[in-house]
């Protein structure tokens, strides 16, 4: 059984997405990775946004390795 009221948080072309089973249901099969699905807009939107600010802590620590050591 489809529900139609889903949002669906998807991967797709590098960039987090969060869309609607109609949407969703017009995308190419192996055009996207599915991360999950959520019963309201709110909870695909929180979710995104944590995702989001992992990839951002990820890069953070990965310039900080980079960057060389303080003076003080």
């Amino acid at each position: 059984m489809e529900n139609k009221n889903a949002w669906y948080l998807i991967e797709q072309d590098g960039l987090h997405r969060a869309i609607s089973n109609e949407d969703f249901s017009k995308l190419a099969p192996d055009s996207y990775v599915l991360h999950q699905v959520f019963a309201t807009h709110r909870e695909a939107l929180n979710e995104m946004s944590r995702l989001i600010k992992l990839e951002i802590q990820d890069v953070k620590d990965e310039v900080n390795k980079m960057a060389p050591p303080k003076a003080n």
